[in-house]
């Protein structure tokens, strides 16, 4: 695989080399008589101001990208409201993301929501998100929905975030190199390409990283690379070709503490994970086409994709190798009839994952304990519609999932499976007034246990839990957004309420043991958001998010034989609040981040909490880059928790031995410089 990996990327290097000299072309864009604005977390051709649901679109420019070494998630989201990403300060396990709480019993990974890239679902067939692929580097766009969302995807969307890395297209071929460096012996590469050719444009990016960490046990050795090109076939129709790749040889995971460790060697890892080498080894490739047609039936839309995952992951209790194939089809037919549009469409996907299990003798691999294949389908029909009434838009969507879990082990010569359906409605309405929109909306999601989840029994043995059914959520919501006549003040406020029904948590049954989970009672979300753009003068500008969740647990169900009735779900804030403000002195821009996370529990029987945390993080670099029309330049620092505040920015929820918390680190800071060549 690493040799594999080297070609791919000397492939890429030279392909960018090659595609220097060429002439770009000005071509007549499809896009204009195709889909003047386009929504691909619904792909729908509403626009963010029409749209009746709590819907945040994210734009950053190249400029914006070049400021900021963007090394997570958390860094380019914490801006839009809803959404909560925690960097764990551990490649193994990766960002825990979280959407109006949706996610939050998430052990490793990323569990309830639904991530696309460039049209490809990271979200396969079982609920599981693989985000190894995405580089936040080269992210240019967000588009969030924050709230249940399966009439539009299907299992596993309490929430979508779209994320896009189609680098804009410029009159002539454009070269980017960006080096950054940093605490804990960061260093990152990453180059990218953009150029149009007649009727033909393409992106392409690659990147290494490596750095120590903060805590002990967690170095991380990671290249991603992208490509993503568009074909104007005709003036009517345009192909979309993407691939990503990504080689993470070697990713240590330093495991959570309690809360005495936590707070006098946060930079100590759990004892067990480094004798037992716990990390992960991942190896994956997917690729993808987009195909769309204007013709006389309606607008046709049809995306075909494959994916293929290789992982190798010690635990303290096992080392798991898995082999993924993946891939999915999906396909619209949009036909408008005045101010009516209706939207018809089909989604299929298929996941195969040949699991072996083996014991873990001190990092050495032992006797293989399982060996199975698991396989997943899932068919799906859905319908969704808006109408166009003056100043009133009404949006209804309806959507059947079929999905289809089956195991064969060979340990054992036992197969077993396991089948569940849904039906998934929703219906929103905005009222536009010039600048302003008011909008209420209903929706609903599910989300079926994933291989993984139904794989661990407590009973033991091979083959799938059947205890474990489907977390269901209902949601509604009531919101306005809008500006001011001179632009100067933007302004975002949301209030929700979402009903979880069998509720998918995780338990452990002992020390550094295996996480198991059960259907235990319901949860309530109560929450608000808000979001307020301040630009006085073209200088200044002022950013402020806040978001408050109260959740809670309903029932009588009980944990360990106690009632957590009313109790506070682990792992949400009530408050959080993000602000930011810049300013551009001459030549010079500053901006200065502060963030606050109240206090939250970190077990169901909250006997356990994680304490309140601020932090202020600043950014400087160049207003203007340095050059001419050929070439700019662009060095930046940045500097986080600039006060050294001692917190854990995650925690394990319900993890055994009261083994909850995540340390985050103290004082760091980055600094690159950015060229790019016109």
């Amino acid at each position: 695989m690493q040799i594999q990996y080297k070609l791919f990327t000397a492939f890429l290097f030279l392909f960018v080399l090659i595609s220097i000299p060429a002439v770009a072309q000005q071509r007549d864009t499809l896009k204009a008589e195709l889909d003047p604005i386009r929504i691909e977390a619904i792909y729908s051709t509403i626009s963010p101001a029409n749209a009746p649901l709590s819907l945040s679109v994210y734009n950053r420019s190249v400029f914006k990208r070049n400021s900021e070494a963007s090394l997570t998630m958390n860094k380019i989201t914490e801006q839009l409201p809803g959404i909560w990403v925690n960097d764990r300060e551990n490649y193994s396990l990766g960002e825990r993301i979280t959407i109006r709480g949706v996610g939050w019993r998430t052990s490793f990974g990323v569990r309830g929501i639904q991530v696309i890239m460039d049209g490809i679902p990271l979200t396969v067939a079982d609920g599981q998100t693989m985000l190894n692929p995405v580089d936040p580097s080269f992210v240019n766009k967000l588009e969030l929905i924050r709230g249940p969302a399966s009439t539009f995807w299907g299992n596993s969307s309490g929430g979508v975030l779209h994320i896009s890395t189609f680098q804009s297209q410029q009159e002539s071929p454009t070269l980017s190199l960006r080096s950054t460096a940093g605490s804990y012996n960061l260093f990152k590469q990453d180059v990218q390409y953009s150029g149009s050719f007649g009727s033909h444009s393409v992106s392409a990016y690659s990147s290494y990283l490596s750095q120590n960490g903060f805590r002990d046990h967690s170095s991380v050795k990671l290249s991603r690379s992208g490509l993503k090109g568009s074909v104007d076939l005709n003036n009517k129709s345009r192909l979309e070709y993407v691939g990503a790749f990504v080689a993470m040889p070697e990713a240590k995971n330093p495991s959570s503490l309690t809360k005495e460790d936590a707070l006098n060697s946060p930079k100590m890892a759990n004892p067990s994970s480094i004798t037992n080498d716990a990390g992960k080894q991942v190896y994956q490739g997917q690729l993808g086409l987009n195909y769309y047609r204007d013709s006389s039936l309606g607008f046709i839309t049809l995306t075909g994709y494959g994916i293929y995952r290789d992982l190798t992951n010690p635990l303290p209790f096992a080392v798991i190798d898995l082999n993924r194939w993946a891939g999915g089809l999906r396909g619209t037919l949009e036909k408008s009839f005045d101010n009516l549009n209706i939207n018809f469409g089909f989604d299929s996907k298929i996941q195969s994952d040949d699991r072996s299990e083996f014991e873990n003798n001190t990092g050495i691999r032992g006797n293989i304990t399982l060996e199975q294949l698991e396989q997943v389908t899932n068919q799906a029909l859905f319908v969704t519609s808006d109408v166009e009434l003056g100043n009133w838009k009404l949006l209804a969507g309806l959507r059947y999932d079929w999905l289809t879990f089956s195991v064969d082990s060979a340990s054992v010569s036992q197969t077993n499976s396991r089948t569940f359906n849904a039906l998934s409605p929703s219906i929103g309405v905005t009222y536009r007034s010039n600048t302003n929109k008011w909008f209420a909306n209903f929706s609903t999601s599910f989300e079926a246990p994933t291989t993984t989840e139904l794989v661990n029994s407590p009973e033991g043995g091979s083959g799938f839990n059947p205890n474990l059914e489907p977390e269901r959520t209902l949601g509604v919501e009531i919101g306005t957004k809008g500006r001011t006549a001179d632009n100067i003040l933007g302004y975002e406020l949301t209030l929700y309420r979402m009903w979880i029904t069998d509720i998918l948590f995780p338990y452990q049954l002992q020390a550094n043991g295996p996480t198991f989970y059960r259907n235990q009672g319901n949860t309530i979300h109560n929450g608000i958001e808000t979001r307020i753009t301040l630009n006085p003068i073209d200088a200044l500008q002022f950013n402020a998010t806040y978001n408050y969740i109260h959740a809670t647990f309903q029932g009588e169900d009980t944990d360990s034989g106690s009632s957590i009735e009313d109790n506070d779900v682990p792992g949400i804030p009530d408050h959080r609040l993000n602000a930011s403000i810049s300013y551009q002195y001459k030549s010079i821009l500053g901006e200065l981040t502060y963030s606050y996370v109240s206090q939250y529990f970190a077990d169901n029987l909250n006997t356990a909490e994680n304490n309140a945390y601020n932090t202020l993080d600043a950014k400087i670099s160049l207003a203007r880059p340095l050059g001419d029309r050929f070439y700019r330049l662009q060095p930046f620092l940045n500097v986080n928790n600039i006060f050294n505040e001692r917190y854990n920015g995650s925690i394990v929820p319900n993890a055994f031995g009261n083994r909850y918390f995540e340390p985050a680190a103290g004082r760091n800071f980055q600094f690159g410089l950015s060229i790019s060549f016109y």
